[in-house]
């Protein structure tokens, strides 16, 4: 049983891994190794969005646990007061702007403007969607792992002595190098991925968000719109109310390159002042609440496809992956930290059936 595991990545997957490492029975030392802060990438500016049921069958296994596992996490944390877990109804709603309707569509939450919406669809119901706060999951899911040891910095390179046997992970930390010694290490780092694995190809996206605070409580509900501006152009955000804040994000773009760390990821404040338009169509809350953040993030995509890659790399003894879940990191994070304890703890993975995820379908 390995003794010393290293987790790079400090998003909701690698710090579920770590949380579900450092509770297994074989108790490992974990070491999480992150190079800017706690979910300082995608899975601090994410929606939140879970999701029972919307998945492939490539990951509709991996899902439908991680689905369960978000709600008893909440359930043993107090996860709806600490990370405001809740269940939701989710809706789709085709919109025009400046049309003006008299009809009233049942199941359209009260803070939405009735008269611009030209259809109503249902998505998701308390029982198949919910939701979470993605960087108060990671911070409090952290401070609930066992003995777990966390380390800010740049990790570099996989550390292999001259017969390719695994030594550890070379990190920067200030300005100095070590080797942080594993037997095991998990390689999480989302769109970083590629650079520490380069036969794992992951490619990336940036998207942009905001949140808005509002002076009323928000119902439970998602929203994935499809609104015809005056201008003709179609535009489609998404919009997830918290209890404390409305998050709504935009299209994605390829306009800037990955950064080498997240803490450097660009804001396109322009893009986000778009979003805030657009989303005002919908609610006058969006339009006259306070903005609270503008943001950016990247989305890592697996290359191979479809679904992320979960498992030990394939030539290289000892070190597995867990990364390009796209826009269903938060949702299935979870679930692949579960799957991974798994695999190193026990030799196999026993809670959800993921062959098709396997990293050995990059190699032809």
């Amino acid at each position: 049983m390995p003794q010393r595991i290293v987790v790079i990545g400090g998003g909701i997957v690698g710090v579920s891994s770590a949380y579900f490492l450092s509770h297994h029975p074989t108790n490992p030392a974990v070491t999480l190794i992150e190079a800017s802060s706690i979910a300082a990438g995608a899975s601090g500016k994410a929606g939140g969005l879970l999701a029972l049921d919307w998945h492939g069958s490539d990951t509709s296994s991996l899902a439908k646990l991680s689905y369960r596992i978000h709600a008893s996490l909440a359930e043993k944390h107090n996860g709806r007061e600490r990370w405001g877990y809740r269940e939701l109804d989710t809706l789709e709603i085709s919109c025009e702007e400046g049309k003006k309707t008299n009809k009233q569509r049942a199941g359209v939450p009260n803070w939405v403007h009735q008269n611009v919406i030209t259809k109503v669809g249902t998505l998701g119901s308390q029982q198949s969607t919910a939701q979470v706060h993605p960087r108060r999951f990671c911070e409090t899911i952290i401070q609930e792992s066992n003995n777990l040891d966390v380390i800010i910095g740049h990790a570099t390179r996989i550390a292999l002595d001259d017969n390719e046997t695994l030594q550890g992970v070379e990190v920067e930390l200030d300005n100095d190098t070590k080797i942080i010694e594993a037997d095991v290490v998990v390689v999480a780092a989302g769109p970083w991925t590629t650079r520490l694995l380069p036969s794992i190809v992951i490619s990336t996206q940036r998207a942009h968000s905001v949140t808005i605070s509002t002076n009323e409580p928000v119902s439970a509900h998602a929203l994935f719109t499809n609104i015809k501006m005056k201008s003709g152009s179609v535009v489609t955000p998404e919009i997830y109310p918290r209890a404390d804040e409305i998050y709504a994000c935009g299209d994605v773009d390829n306009k800037v390159p990955l950064p080498k760390l997240a803490k450097d990821v660009q804001v396109d404040e322009g893009r986000c002042r778009e979003v805030i338009k657009n989303v005002s169509v919908v609610s006058d809350l969006l339009e006259n609440g306070k903005v609270n953040v503008m943001q950016a993030c990247y989305l890592p995509y697996s290359e191979i496809g479809p679904g992320p890659s979960i498992g030990w790399v394939p030539g290289m003894k000892n070190v597995a992956v867990a990364t390009g879940h796209s826009c269903w990191g938060i949702c299935n994070g979870p679930g692949t930290g579960k799957v991974i304890s798994e695999l190193i703890c026990d030799g196999k993975i026993l809670s959800a059936t993921i062959d098709t995820l396997d990293p050995a379908r990059y190699i032809k």
